[in-house]
């Protein structure tokens, strides 16, 4: 099974290639430069068995370019099927828009329309999901999601104007995807409104706020009262990556007898964990889902290395014992730990949760694209 992806690098697509990845599903990507090119439009749905319409525009210089973009890449994309004589099964991510008129909405029904009857025509099966407000790790500010936008403001010391009685309805881009690798496995013809979490802009601003000034001010792991706080906690700690926020220094207090750090403060559950490694040993090389996780070095020195999943580009940072810092590991992001010292590594691992094996959350995937991960299990 060969899923295409087209908006493949965008939010959506991202977090989508991601899932398809844990679901152990082979992707190919459609970007812009595959629909500027109808040869490599053509290669594109001949090598794919079901494609996922993710690609859209929903912002330019007028009105008329946003219901054309959007119109004109599902035209492109049943043209290329029509011209190769592939026609596969397609899902297509709509939006709530679509139901509530404007320009934008007009224009994703639109091309929902165009895609619906040519597939219906050709008796092969095709998926409209509508979509609310998608919220996820590493969006892009003042473009993805408001959500993302509050996110990336708290993390550079900015307070946002705030239409605190609007309302956003808010979905996980996660969850979006779980969908999609379910229709996937099981294809069939269905519009389906997907719901999501319902509050008011104030509201989202206040518990990212809330989550904030917890998590860096007073440096504690807030108490979630749902999965929805926690996914939006997760999207907080996606952003304050940007603004150099880790390594972040700890406090050593230290006299005659020794030395004290605190770890981790939580308002809510948590595990902490210790582990040794001898010299030149590798742990990690893998990432998780939702779990929420913190490496601190307390004996001897380490690098310690992320990835952000279906990227190249490797996040690299020394750390040792007589200055200990720590480090928070953002879902979807591929993760390991190296002694480089001459002597025993000591490495403290905090968990937001309770390890459970039978639900570990962890997925084998090297820091390095080209290397084999390394032994797993390693932040336990």
């Amino acid at each position: 099974m060969i899923v295409g992806v087209t908006g493949a690098n965008g939010f959506l697509g991202w977090h989508l290639r991601c899932r398809l990845l844990i679901g152990g599903v082979q992707t190919i990507s459609a970007t812009r430069q595959t629909f500027a090119s109808p040869e490599m439009l053509d290669q594109f749905v001949r090598s794919a068995d079901v494609i996922v319409h993710a690609a859209g525009v929903n912002r330019a210089n007028s009105e008329a370019e946003v219901v054309d973009g959007n119109k004109n890449l599902a035209a492109d994309l049943v043209a290329a099927m029509k011209r190769t004589e592939s026609v596969v099964p397609v899902i297509y991510t709509n939006s709530v828009k679509s139901e509530e008129g404007g320009v934008y909405g007009q224009a994703k029904q639109a091309a929902s329309d165009l895609l619906r009857q040519f597939l219906t025509a050709a008796q092969t099966p095709f998926a409209d999901l509508v979509l609310p407000h998608l919220i996820g790790e590493f969006g892009q500010p003042f473009y993805n999601s408001a959500v993302t936008t509050f996110a990336h403001q708290l993390a550079i010391g900015q307070s946002p104007s705030v239409n605190g009685s609007a309302e956003l309805e808010l979905l996980h881009a996660q969850d979006v995807s779980g969908e999609i690798l379910d229709l996937v496995n099981g294809f069939a013809s269905v519009r389906r409104r997907i719901p999501g979490r319902k509050i008011l802009v104030g509201e989202a601003w206040d518990l990212l706020e809330h989550q904030h000034r917890r998590y860096v001010t007073e440096q504690t792991i807030p108490a979630f009262a749902s999965r929805f706080e926690q996914l939006m906690f997760n999207v907080l700690r996606s952003q304050l990556y940007v603004g150099g926020h880790y390594p972040r220094k700890i406090t050593r207090h230290e006299d005659a007898r020794g030395a004290f750090s605190e770890l981790c403060r939580a308002d809510g559950l948590g595990q902490t964990s210790i582990s040794t490694s001898a010299p030149g040993v590798t742990r990690g090389d893998h990432f998780h889902l939702e779990k929420i996780e913190r490496f601190v070095v307390v004996g001897g020195s380490a690098r310690i290395r992320l990835r952000r999943l279906l990227t190249d580009e490797v996040q690299s940072f020394d750390v040792n014992a007589n200055s200990p810092a720590l480090i928070d590991m953002p879902p979807l992001v591929t993760h390991n730990i190296t002694n480089i010292g001459d002597g025993t590594l000591t490495t403290m691992f905090w968990a937001g949760d309770h390890f459970d094996p039978a639900v570990p959350d962890t997925y084998p995937e090297a820091v390095s694209p080209t290397a084999e991960p390394a032994q797993s299990g390693a932040s336990r």
